[in-house]
């Protein structure tokens, strides 16, 4: 029995432990600059619904060691970790309300991830079609001419922009002024099987986003549909799972990097969004926040889970605004029919019109 309770005790004390180091890093990725490629980044991708389970864990091992203390101790730390880590945010109580909404035109955007159409694209299409949205940024919008074809018969009121159908792809009711394919420092990776680093490397085939403007009733509005680096390792062995996790997180920023350079160079009202592969605790979400709003949380209290389907622990999708356009509404649209392994996310912007 002694043997037991020490195995258990000890059990409980690493768990803690653990949940402790993992839940410090993420706030320094919350809250702080860190420099680029560091490892410490790498506790921001812990979702924080797995924190609480693993603390709902360490408590019941507390409670049945009879170790009170010890339990109310580490149930405090939580509770102030919930705050300082949760996808929570107070901005909804101090969002600008606009005086004469005359002065704004109203949009609808979605950003999707449509998992290279693996459930059909005729599902897809008749999705967006229903939808009635004004622009739609899809990530995992894998377009072969063929598809493309599809599309642009089956969406006909849409003007429909791809990066060469790697990815990304920008739909808009309203007219395009131009627009721009803008590469990456980083390679395609595969969507769908495993990757080998240096094959994708050798490939040479820059991942990229898709910029472009359009003319909302004389306002020119910059949509950026963007997904950053994903995919999976060449083998599941603890080395390549390590190398392949190092090579995310450093192409990840890297990717950050040239794109926040390239927001720089652009102005007026800006939407950007897609599936980031990042949760909101990560380093990538904190240095977006000083370019961008994000759009949910100016509308929402807690961040809502948008994968996976079968059993979402994990807010990857996102759109953002810059300040000077106002968000009137944003869900996470939750689907009665499976069209991909995400769930896309759904706004209505008040965008400024030019005076004249």
């Amino acid at each position: 029995m002694k043997i037991v309770k020490a195995v258990l005790s000890f059990l409980a004390f690493l768990l803690a432990s653990l949940v402790l180091i993992i839940s410090l890093g993420s706030i320094l990725c919350k809250y702080t600059n860190l420099p680029p490629h560091s490892l410490i980044q790498v506790f921001g991708y812990v979702s924080f619904f797995w924190i609480l389970a693993v603390s709902a864990v360490v408590l019941l091992l507390f409670l049945r060691l009879r170790r009170l203390n010890a339990a109310l101790s580490y149930l405090g730390v939580i509770i102030i970790f919930v705050f300082l880590l949760n996808d929570f945010s107070l901005s909804l109580f101090m969002k600008r309300i606009p005086e004469h909404t005359g002065a704004y035109d109203s949009i609808k955007v979605i950003a999707y991830n449509v998992k290279y159409y693996a459930y059909g694209i005729e599902k897809i299409s008749g999705y967006l079609n229903e939808s009635g949205n004004d622009v739609i940024l899809l990530s995992e919008s894998v377009l072969i001419p063929e598809k493309l074809e599809y599309l642009k018969k089956s969406l006909p009121s849409y003007t429909i922009i791809s990066d060469n159908g790697h990815d990304l792809s920008i739909l808009s009711k309203y007219p395009v002024i131009s627009y721009k394919i803008v590469d990456l420092p980083t390679f395609v990776a595969s969507l769908s099987s495993n990757n080998d680093i240096e094959k994708i490397k050798a490939n040479g085939v820059h991942r990229s986003f898709v910029h472009a403007v359009i003319d909302v009733n004389g306002t020119p509005v910059n949509v950026l549909s963007l997904r950053l680096l994903a995919g999976r390792p060449k083998d599941h062995s603890i080395g390549e799972c390590i190398k392949w996790g190092k090579y995310l997180l450093n192409s990840q920023d890297e990717e950050l990097a040239a794109f926040t350079d390239y927001l720089k160079t652009i102005s007026g009202p800006t939407i950007f969004g897609g599936d980031l592969n990042v949760t909101p605790n990560t380093q990538i979400i904190h240095q977006l926040s000083h370019y961008a709003v994000d759009t949910y949380l100016q509308e929402h209290m807690f961040g809502a889970f948008t994968f996976k389907l079968s059993f979402p622990t994990m807010r990857l999708d996102y759109l953002f605004h810059s300040k000077n356009i106002i968000s009137k509404k944003c869900e996470v649209v939750k689907m009665n029919t499976v069209l991909s392994d995400h769930f896309p996310v759904r706004a209505v912007f008040m965008i400024p019109k030019i005076m004249k």
